[in-house]
């Protein structure tokens, strides 16, 4: 479904990412794993248009390399920002039609319903500022608002920052929850063993380069990954 071919990133002279390659095969979770720096936030970023990059990305078939982020978001490519990027002043209801922008009223409702079966809590504090939730629920309505408008490939970047290790637990389950409707992920973690967990394939970058890849089973098993992100 999102294929990406040697994608580079930089800003002024320093080169953020270097020659990223990857593959999100339809209806699959897929990890970019690395250390803070590696170059995760920016190859998300370029794939979204929201810095300039060199490189192909190809999505569902169609080039989409030189679109803006809001013709890539049109074509069902949507990114759930580090740090949530909530609209703290607005309320929860606000923020989750905010993400329905795209799509005529009945088309938002339709989505707006959806959101609210699957994140009942969203719905009891739909009247609530954004920005008086609990990281887990302002986590819970990135992730809505991003379900908004109704994406065929979601891409989440360091859900389990700031979060419980119980609302981390909880966080893997909407993960499982949106992929079981046939949305794609690229998940984007420091935390290795979230994405083993949930991932059928890896990447690992390392100064903006894809260092490994593999199933979660054979990354466990090489010794670079178990010394640096498993500490074993």
């Amino acid at each position: 479904m999102l294929r990406v071919e040697d994608l580079h990133v930089s800003y002024q002279s320093v080169a953020a990412v270097r020659g990223v390659s990857l593959e999100v095969p339809d209806g699959a979770i897929v990890g970019l794993v690395g250390a803070n720096g590696a170059g995760k936030t920016s190859t998300l970023n370029a794939i979204t248009g929201l810095v300039a990059r060199r490189g192909t990305t190809v999505f569902d078939g169609y080039d989409i390399s030189q679109l803006s982020t809001a013709n890539i978001v049109r074509c069902g490519v949507v990114q759930v920002a580090q740090g949530r990027q909530l609209f703290p002043d607005m309320t929860v209801l606000e923020n989750l039609e905010m993400g329905g922008f795209l799509h005529p009223a009945s088309k938002v409702q339709e989505q707006l319903e959806k959101v609210f079966a699957q994140f009942v809590v969203l719905k009891e504090r739909a009247a609530q500022r954004a920005g008086t939730l609990s990281g887990g629920e302002q986590q819970m309505l990135a992730v809505g608002r991003a379900l908004m408008s109704d994406p065929k490939i979601l891409l989440i970047d360091e859900p389990c920052l700031g979060l419980s290790p119980k609302m981390v637990g909880r966080l893997g389950e909407i993960v499982r929850e949106v992929n079981a409707r046939g949305i794609a992920v690229l998940l984007v973690e420091q935390n290795t063993a979230f994405v083993f967990g949930l991932a059928g394939f890896a990447y690992v970058i390392e100064n903006g380069r894809v260092v490994l890849s593999g199933t979660p089973e054979q990354l466990r098993s090489d010794d670079r990954v178990r010394s640096a992100y498993l500490g074993i």
